[in-house]
């Protein structure tokens, strides 16, 4: 008895009322690439092969809204970051829980990414207090590496959370010398008041080694916000 010979499944074109609408082999292609699985593959030929292959719109995204350039900046996969830019994908994008792919590079800490997408004009689109939140939490973490991305991203080191209170009010309150040092290097002042009325360079009154670190600049030349913001400009 003859056997015929085995079928590739995954090949047969899927066919509805007789037309042949796509092989499964594409549909095999569209579905990783929807999955974005694809991003995890070092090499990058294949990555933009199975792009343009497709003819995907490399600003599609998934039941999320994650699209390829949310996950490239979320793996910081800068080649396919900067491929994606290139070939008209939205910087500005807001997946489903309102992360842009700037946002998602800056939580995984990857800063030639938020350089890169910095300088293509991508933005942190989150409420100020939200931002202040973020910040607070890698000082009091020490998460010096996502701290370092935040600073890189152009958010104001000054953001106050629901009660006013700054990163520098933490890194006070912690009384953590280093990270008072970072955070001035970062751009952070002393001088934003909580809805208590009380700046960290109030709180650092009785803190002589931090004090230090604030004096002249903040204590005699600057000792106000305004009078600071006044000088730079």
């Amino acid at each position: 008895m003859d056997s015929s010979p085995e079928v590739d499944l995954t090949l047969k074109p899927i066919i509805i009322g007789g037309v042949v609408i796509r092989d499964k082999s594409f549909l095999c292609w569209l579905g990783k690439s929807l999955e974005l699985g694809w991003l995890h593959n070092k090499d990058f030929e294949a990555r933009v092969g199975l792009i343009t292959n497709i003819r995907m719109d490399v600003s599609c995204g998934e039941y999320d809204g994650i699209s390829p350039l949310h996950r490239a900046c979320e793996l910081g996969k800068l080649d396919m970051v900067k491929y994606l830019l290139a070939n008209g994908a939205s910087p500005q994008l807001l997946d489903r829980f309102g992360n842009t792919p700037l946002q998602l590079a800056i939580k995984n800490s990857h800063w030639d990414v938020v350089k890169f997408m910095r300088m293509k004009g991508a933005t942190v689109k989150m409420q100020s207090v939200r931002v202040a939140m973020e910040l607070i939490h890698a000082v009091t973490k020490k998460d010096y590496d996502l701290l370092h991305a935040w600073s890189l991203s152009g958010v104001d080191m000054d953001s106050k959370d629901y009660n006013g209170r700054t990163v520098m009010h933490q890194a006070v309150r912690l009384k953590d010398e280093a990270m008072v040092r970072r955070l001035l290097k970062y751009g952070a002042t002393p001088l934003e008041k909580d809805v208590w009325r009380e700046t960290a360079l109030d709180q650092a009154r009785n803190e002589m080694a931090i004090l230090s670190l604030f004096d002249p600049l903040f204590t005699k030349h600057f000792p106000t916000k305004q009078a600071y913001l006044q000088q730079k400009t």
